[in-house]
């Protein structure tokens, strides 16, 4: 009985592979703009968007950003971070001015961050120089890529909350010339910033 089960699964999972590759390309992603954002509706959005990333050719550019940076959202928010990074930075490159992704992806290595001080504290206490040395290297290297998405998110969308954590690691990293150069960075980023996605 359960191999008929995993047969019928199989099969209709081969069936809506192939019917999304067979489906004319403005009719799925019309499906997709449909069900993006619907919480109970996830794991379909999700078939949608690689589907449509394997036919992206057919996208216009456009299309093709809002498609990577929701499938990075649903990835995100069905606990698989580990996949949603690279689409997230394909997002970031197709539409370098929409801020999301850089907050998604500054929030994300925040936390390795965080990680990261602890295992340097820990590595104080236990008096192991070489250690701490390297991770002291290592640390900055993370909180330097982490600041420079975070920025770029405060600067179309200024919050304290962002500016306090941008700050932290500036601090934590001694990086003090960072720091005394922060608003002429922001006002350079600020210049390209998109606040709506445009799904068309």
């Amino acid at each position: 009985m359960k191999k008929r089960f995993l047969t019928l699964f199989l099969i209709l999972s081969a069936c809506q592979f192939c019917f999304s590759q067979t489906q004319d390309i403005k009719d799925l992603y019309w499906d997709f703009l449909q069900i993006r954002l619907e919480a109970s509706e996830k794991s379909k959005a999700i078939n949608l968007a690689e589907a449509l990333i394997k036919r992206s050719s057919e996208l216009n550019q456009k299309q093709t950003g809002s498609v990577n940076y929701h499938l990075a959202r649903l990835y995100e928010e069905t606990d698989q971070m580990n996949l949603a990074i690279p689409y997230y930075e394909k997002s970031i490159k197709l539409t370098p001015g929409y801020y999301v992704p850089y907050l998604a992806l500054g929030n994300h290595y925040f936390k390795d961050c965080q990680a990261m001080i602890k295992k340097m504290n820990a590595a104080v206490d236990a008096k192991s120089v070489v250690i701490y040395g390297k991770m002291v290297e290592d640390y900055k290297k993370l909180s330097t890529k982490t600041a420079a998405y975070l920025e770029k998110s405060y600067a179309c969308d200024p919050d304290d909350s962002t500016k306090g954590i941008i700050t932290y690691l500036y601090q934590t990293s001694k990086n003090n010339e960072a720091l005394k150069t922060f608003d002429v960075r922001i006002k350079k980023l600020a210049g390209d910033c998109i606040t709506l996605l445009d799904d068309e």
